[in-house]
């Protein structure tokens, strides 16, 4: 599995982080759950909006904590898309959802990923009072770097501005290790976005990953920081790379640092014998490949050695990539020319993309140009809703929603809570795509 996806993970997962609707909010206790208001009257007047179906959803789950974990993953990706007030009150109702004891905490790190993932993309400024509201601090830190990358095209000062509050936030983490991976996340953003903060952040997230004592874990950090560190100093990369004890993490990241090293001198290689020896390398479906095949440039060699790199991809998978990872690749094969092999990856990601967030994928899925692509994405999506409406007891819901809607609502009254939050969520999926 490949380094700086775990890595990414490191990325990711304080992407992770995100949210309360401003920093105004009171923190709210794990246990403590606002009363929901009563969206089943608003059903009964005629109401199959996205907005009240998960609304709905979201008040099973705050009268059930066993639907919490449910309403926390499929949610998180619906509502930065629904309209503004709703949104806003939907989102503060999750998150109170999202940090109670009855969700653990990777599901909810995984489930604020994907939340501000959209949310950045959609409205930075929602984003943004959001991230700062989070008691969660190094999910603070994680939200606002999200909204750094997705704004520093257009206002770079802003974007450094808000990686200052994530560096901060992640400073204010109790917890070792999530402030590690945070500072860590934070070196990374310093050190694509601001030379000037670039060595202070690398140091201070070096001084907080050698105080870990797991080995897989400070090895995947020492891996990613090596990466940042490269970008500046070589040397330093180096000696973080000497610390990692993983024989496959320590040849990733010198990989890594020997790619920094040829850009930054007159060195060259032909682009054909460099991908070559990568994938050459590489075991098939190994993923750990990937950051060293995204420095190349996006020629059909390199593209093809990225498909052969990704997971296997199948309805009940959970492939071992994370969400941003996809990202990068899907913005990496936009940029490609025009070609068979782009066009295979983009639709092995869009397919990735259906099983992390089915309606993401979708939409991914629609942007292909091949037309076998958008066949393929549309069948996968659709043996992905079959596997999963069948764990929640909803094997007909998805069918009955194309023709009727108000039918399949009806239909959901007879499962047991978490299955029907679960399949609301669907059908309001549905409704939105």
């Amino acid at each position: 599995m490949f380094a700086a996806q775990t890595n990414r993970s490191i990325v990711t997962t304080f992407a992770a982080a995100l949210l309360l609707l401003s920093a105004t909010l009171p923190t709210l206790a794990q246990s403590d759950l606002p009363p929901a208001p009563s969206a089943a009257a608003d059903m009964a007047q005629g109401d199959l909006s996205a907005s009240s179906l998960t609304g709905e959803a979201i008040a099973i789950a705050e009268a059930n904590p066993a639907a919490r974990v449910a309403v926390t993953r499929t949610a998180a990706a619906l509502l930065p898309r629904l309209p503004g007030e709703a949104r806003d009150d939907l989102s503060r109702r999750w998150l109170a959802i999202a940090m109670s004891s009855s969700v653990p905490r990777n599901v909810r790190t995984d489930a604020l990923a994907a939340f501000f993932d959209v949310a950045a993309r959609t409205d930075a400024v929602f984003a943004e009072r959001f991230a700062l509201g989070t008691p969660d601090a190094a999910a603070r830190a994680g939200g606002l770097i999200q909204v750094s990358r997705a704004v520093g095209g257009k206002n770079w000062l802003k974007a450094d501005e808000l990686l200052v509050s994530a560096m901060r936030a992640a400073r204010s983490e109790p917890e070792l290790t999530p402030r590690a991976r945070a500072l860590v996340f934070a070196a990374y953003r310093a050190s694509e976005l601001n030379p000037a903060r670039q060595e202070e952040a690398v140091r201070e997230a070096s001084s907080q990953v050698n105080l870990i004592g797991t080995s897989a874990v400070k090895d995947n950090l020492l891996t990613e920081l090596s990466g940042a560190a490269a970008r500046y100093d070589l040397q330093l990369a180096r000696t973080l790379a000497s610390r990692i004890s993983d024989a496959g993490l320590k040849n990733l990241a010198t990989a890594r640092i020997g790619l920094a090293e040829i850009s930054q001198t007159s060195l060259r290689s032909t682009t054909t014998q460099r991908v070559q020896a990568l994938a050459t390398a590489a075991a098939p479906y190994d993923a750990r490949a990937l950051p060293v095949l995204l420095q190349l440039p996006a020629q059909p060699d390199v593209l093809k050695a990225i498909s052969q790199t990704l997971p296997a991809i199948y309805p009940s998978a959970r492939p071992a990539i994370e969400t941003s990872q996809l990202e990068v690749l899907w913005d990496y094969a936009g940029k490609a020319p025009a070609g068979v092999y782009r066009d295979q990856l983009q639709s092995r990601l869009a397919r990735l993309m259906v099983t992390k967030d089915l309606w993401r994928g979708r939409d991914w899925g629609k942007q292909l140009s091949w037309k076998g692509g958008r066949i393929q994405v549309g069948a996968f999506l659709k043996d992905v809703l079959e596997a999963r409406r069948s764990k929640v007891g909803a094997a007909q819901l998805q069918d009955t929603a194309q023709r009727d809607v108000r039918t399949a609502y009806n239909q959901s009254k007879g499962l047991a809570a978490p299955a029907r939050a679960e399949a609301l969520l669907l059908l309001a999926g549905q409704v939105l795509g």
